[in-house]
């Protein structure tokens, strides 16, 4: 059975981070991570507690440097490319399950943003019988998200074209070397670490230089898990305040919180 990770609060946010880490590859920011240190509860060597219902407890912010610039927008021509090259890294998923799928035609019948395209692949899916799980984000500005579950070579190609009908624009470029080396250290340097003084338990990591010549493999990524603190009342909004994943973390720089 083929299954999308549904985002839902306290679960899909720390499972996903590999594919959360996307967007924040996109972000870019001046501010020095040291500099914002209260962003993410760290500036003390000791651990602290942000928010006195809170199991988890935060560590200092390292002094990292500034997140690096990143190229600019793509093309109209340069974003159509990366439809493409999308729709084929979709209908190799469905390959590797479904070795003879005959592939369909490119369903693509204009780009939709995220909330606009929500009821139309919903429907799409409900009347191809595919199974639809709806996922809600502990951020409460952030829209639900349509994920599914397909059990039948049918169901993974009506699933295919569903999802590739109305797609979002890819406009941003992919993250540079640079970018994804500060990624790193942010990982190595606080991440980790920080979930690891909340006794979860974080793999080594590889060396750098293998970490960014691997993307978009990650090789390494700290999580959670399955650890139970995740799935009481206020876990997640709790954890992502003592250790901001990088998306989270970025995200608090460019907000200013």
């Amino acid at each position: 059975m083929t299954r999308l990770p549904r985002r839902i609060a306290g679960i899909g946010g720390r499972l996903a981070l590999p594919v959360a880490a996307l967007a924040l590859l996109t972000l870019t920011s001046c501010a020095s991570p040291s500099a914002n240190a209260d962003a993410a509860g760290g500036g003390d060597s000791a651990p602290q507690t942000p928010d006195s219902s809170s199991a988890f407890v935060s560590i200092a912010m390292p002094d990292l440097a500034p997140y690096p610039e990143g190229d600019p927008p793509l093309s109209d021509a340069e974003s159509e490319a990366r439809r493409l090259e999308t729709a084929d890294q979709r209908w190799q998923g469905v390959l590797a399950q479904y070795p003879s799928a005959v592939r369909p035609a490119d369903p693509f019948a204009g780009y939709l943003d995220g909330e606009e395209r929500f009821d139309p692949l919903k429907q799409c899916l409900e009347a191809a019988g595919v199974q639809v799980d709806i996922g809600y984000s502990s951020d409460p500005d952030a829209p639900p998200s349509v994920g599914w579950s397909t059990s039948t070579e049918a169901q993974a190609i009506a699933a295919f074209t569903c999802d590739l009908t109305h797609p979002v624009r890819i406009t941003a470029a992919g993250p540079t070397k640079t970018q994804l080396g500060w990624i790193y250290d942010y990982l190595e340097a606080f991440y980790g670490p920080c979930l690891e003084a909340n006794g979860i338990e974080v793999e080594p990591p590889p060396g750098r230089d293998v970490w960014v010549e691997v993307y978009p493999g990650y090789v390494w990524f700290p999580s959670v898990g399955n650890d139970p603190r995740i799935l009481e009342p206020g876990g997640d909004l709790a954890l992502r305040k003592a250790c901001p994943d990088p998306d989270t973390y970025l995200q608090q720089l460019r907000s200013g919180s």
